[in-house]
């Protein structure tokens, strides 16, 4: 109804906006009475630590979240980083907790290191996360080493 009331009274039309309606419509509010601009967070976060500048950079990009899914496509960081590295060209790697099969992200990515392979899962990867995560970090490493003496 609020809507309704922004688009008659205001003369003002945010529903068709993305991201108006998350967190219970506040984007919506702050846009209709404050003249706010709704922005992704990663937008905001990588402005303020100059990520991008820090990519052009880089010769290789290395990210990381707990679980790759559908989710990870609609602003999640790790997609964020790996387009921006894209951008400028650079090789860009994940190690992520776990990778949900039916996600199509892996063409953002040159590899992908995942702590959850095998029998055990995500409650092994859970309990034994610290050793996973070297054992990963080291696997992605000789990866890089064995690209370089290829040349």
């Amino acid at each position: 109804r609020l809507a309704d009331v922004g688009a008659r009274e205001l003369g003002i039309d945010f529903r068709n906006v993305s991201g108006a309606g998350a967190a219970g419509g506040l984007g919506f509010g702050l846009m209709l009475f404050c003249g706010a601009e709704l922005r992704s967070g990663f937008d905001v976060m990588a402005d303020a630590i100059h990520l991008e500048e820090k990519i052009r950079q880089a010769d290789v990009v290395i990210t990381g979240e707990g679980r790759f899914d559908a989710q990870t496509l609609q602003g999640k960081a790790p997609a964020g980083v790996a387009t921006l590295a894209r951008k400028h060209q650079k090789r860009v790697y994940a190690i992520v907790g776990e990778v949900v099969q039916d996600t199509e992200i892996s063409g953002l990515f040159d590899g992908v290191f995942e702590l959850a392979r095998g029998p055990g899962g995500m409650d092994e990867a859970m309990a034994c996360a610290p050793q996973l995560l070297r054992d990963r970090a080291a696997e992605l490493a000789g990866s890089l080493r064995d690209q370089a003496r290829a040349g």
